[in-house]
C-alpha cells in the first residue's frame, strides 16, 4: 500500500524540524555577527559608548534607554569587551525575532511564518543589526512589539489587559527614539480610521482596560516629558530634526543602493545591498499583493508605516530598519501567494504539492546560506568594510594582560569613550589620556594608538614595540614606548 503523504516522516514533523533550523540559523547568524564577522566597533558603536557611561556617572541619556542600560548591565558583569559591548544588541535583535514571528504567525500560516524569519536571519540586513550596538536594532525591535501586540488586541487574545499594558509599554519605549512618535502617531491615525480597530477603541467593555494602559504609559513617558520640559532642544532631537539630510538626490541614490544596487558597496559601514535579489523580488510581489487584500486592519498597519517611513528614509536613508518589518512582512505575503499559487495548480496532488515544498525550501536553503556567506566574507575581506571596524580593544587588552605594571594609554578624543570605558570597568591599572605631555601621567610604560602617535613627541620616547593586525594596508595599531 502506498503511503500518504501525510503519513512521512519529514512531512508530520516538519514544523518541529522548521523551529529547530529556525533557532540554528539564529544562533550562527548571531555568534557570526558578535565575534567573528566584522569583529570590530565602528565609530558610531563607541560615541555610543560616551551615554552608557554616562549611566553610571548618575545622569539618565534621553534616547535609547534601554540599550544603554543592557550594556551597561553586560560590562559591569562581563567585563568591556567586543562581545559584552555588542551583546545588548544580540539580545534585542533576539526579542525583535520572536516578536516578529509571533506576529507573522497570527498573520500566516505556519510554513509561511517559519520560511519569511528563515531568510530573514540569514539576511545581512539583520545580521549587522543583531551586532550593531547602536539605536538602530531598537527600531526593528519597538516596530515588532507595537505591532504584534496591537494585533493581540484585535484578534480577542486572552489576556487582554497584558497586551494592552504590553502595548502601553512598547510605545511608551519608543517615543524615547528618534522619529518613532511619527509612527506612533500614523498608527494611532489608522486605529482611529478603520471601522474595527476604532470600534475595539471605544467600547465600553474596554475602557477600564485602555485607561489602566493610558496610567502605564503615562508613567513609562513622565521621566521623557519632564526631560523635554527641563530642555526643549531634546523635543528636536526626538524628532530627528538635527540629524535629516536635506540632500534629496543624494539620499535617493543611497536608498536605490540600499535596496536595488548590483556590485557590492560600503556605505556608513554597511555593505549595500541589503537583500539579495531573490528577497527583493519577492518583496515586490508582497506589494502588489498588499493591494488586493486593502480592506484589512493589518494592511492599513502596513501602508500606513511606509507612508510615514518613506519621508523619513528620504531625508535619514540611513535609517531602512525602521522599515525592516514592514519589509518582512511584505515578503511573507510574496511568499504566501507564491505557495498559493502552486498548490492551486496541483489541488488533489500530494506528490506535486511536496514537489512544490521541496523547490521553495530549495530557493530558501539557497537564499539562507548564500545570505550568511556573503556577509561573513564582506565583512572580513572587503576591505572598504573591514577598515571600518576597530578591533584595536582586543590588542591592547592582549598587551595588558602580558604586561601588568601600569601603562597609560594615548588616544584621540574619537577613541576615548571606548577607552575610558575599559579602564573604568576592567582591573587594568590603566590611566587613559589624550595629551602626550609628561606632567600628565606617572609611569614610564606608554602606549598609544595608531591614530594617536603623530602627537608623540621625538625626544625622551624609546619606542620598543608596535604591535599589528591581520589588515594589510592598517596593519600596525599600537605603539609600546618606554618614557624618560
Amino acid at each position: 500500500m502506498k503511503q500518504q503523504v501525510v503519513n512521512l516522516f519529514l512531512y508530520r514533523w516538519r514544523y518541529p524540524i522548521g523551529y529547530g533550523i529556525l533557532i540554528l540559523v539564529f544562533l550562527i547568524a548571531a555568534t557570526t555577527a558578535s565575534l567573528y564577522a566584522p569583529g570590530g566597533l565602528t565609530q558610531t558603536e563607541i560615541n555610543n559608548l560616551a551615554y552608557t557611561q554616562s549611566i553610571a556617572d548618575g545622569t539618565l541619556p534621553v534616547s535609547n534607554i534601554p540599550l544603554h542600560l543592557l550594556q551597561l548591565a553586560s560590562v559591569s558583569l562581563l567585563g568591556v569587551s567586543i562581545f559584552s559591548i555588542k551583546l545588548p544588541a544580540v539580545v534585542i535583535s533576539a526579542v525583535a525575532a520572536i516578536a516578529l514571528f509571533l506576529l507573522l504567525k497570527r498573520w500566516f500560516k505556519t510554513n509561511v511564518a517559519l520560511l519569511t524569519m528563515l531568510i530573514m536571519t540569514a539576511s545581512g540586513q539583520f545580521i549587522f543589526l543583531a551586532q550593531n550596538a547602536t539605536s538602530h536594532i531598537l527600531f526593528a525591535a519597538y516596530s515588532a512589539l507595537i505591532l504584534l501586540f496591537a494585533s493581540l488586541i484585535l484578534q480577542k487574545a486572552k489576556g487582554q489587559l497584558i497586551w494592552k499594558i504590553g502595548l502601553a509599554v512598547s510605545v511608551g519605549l519608543s517615543l524615547y527614539t528618534p522619529y518613532f512618535v511619527y509612527i506612533n502617531l500614523g498608527l494611532l491615525a489608522v486605529a482611529l480610521i478603520h471601522p474595527y480597530p476604532r470600534h475595539h477603541l471605544f467600547k465600553k467593555s474596554q475602557r477600564k482596560n485602555w485607561t489602566i494602559a493610558a496610567l502605564v504609559l503615562l508613567a513609562v513617558i513622565s521621566p521623557l516629558l519632564y526631560l523635554c520640559f527641563q530642555n526643549p532642544e531634546l523635543i528636536s532631537i526626538l524628532l530627528g530634526v538635527y540629524a535629516a539630510s536635506f540632500d534629496i538626490p543624494g539620499n535617493l541614490k543611497l536608498l536605490l543602493q540600499s535596496y536595488f544596487w548590483v556590485e557590492p558597496i560600503v556605505a556608513n559601514s554597511r555593505i549595500l545591498p541589503l537583500l539579495d535579489f531573490s528577497a527583493a523580488a519577492i518583496i515586490i510581489l508582497g506589494f502588489i499583493v498588499l493591494f488586493s487584500d486593502r480592506y484589512r486592519a493589518r494592511t492599513y498597519m502596513i501602508v500606513a508605516w511606509l507612508l510615514l517611513t518613506l519621508p523619513i528614509l528620504f531625508l535619514q536613508p540611513n535609517l531602512t530598519t525602521i522599515a525592516l518589518v514592514p519589509v518582512f512582512i511584505l515578503l511573507a505575503m510574496g511568499l504566501e501567494r507564491l505557495l498559493r499559487e502552486w498548490y492551486k495548480l496541483f489541488p488533489k496532488n500530494p506528490y506535486a504539492r511536496a514537489v512544490g515544498l521541496v523547490l521553495i525550501v530549495g530557493l530558501i536553503g539557497a537564499m539562507v546560506f548564500s545570505g550568511i556567506d556573503r556577509y561573513t566574507h564582506g565583512y572580513r575581506h572587503l576591505p572598504e568594510a573591514a577598515y571600518q571596524f576597530n578591533s584595536d580593544l582586543r590588542l591592547l587588552k592582549r598587551e595588558l594582560r602580558a604586561r601588568p605594571a601600569k601603562t597609560h594609554l594615548i588616544v584621540t578624543d574619537d577613541e576615548k569613550p571606548l577607552y575610558d570605558m575599559l579602564s573604568r570597568f576592567d582591573k587594568f591599572d590603566l590611566s587613559v589620556g589624550t595629551s602626550p605631555r609628561r606632567s600628565d601621567f606617572d609611569t614610564a610604560n606608554v602606549i598609544v594608538t595608531k591614530q594617536a602617535n603623530s602627537s608623540v613627541p621625538a625626544k625622551g620616547w624609546t619606542l620598543q614595540r608596535i604591535v599589528t593586525n591581520d589588515n594589510f594596508m592598517t596593519g600596525d595599531r599600537l605603539y609600546l614606548y618606554k618614557v624618560d
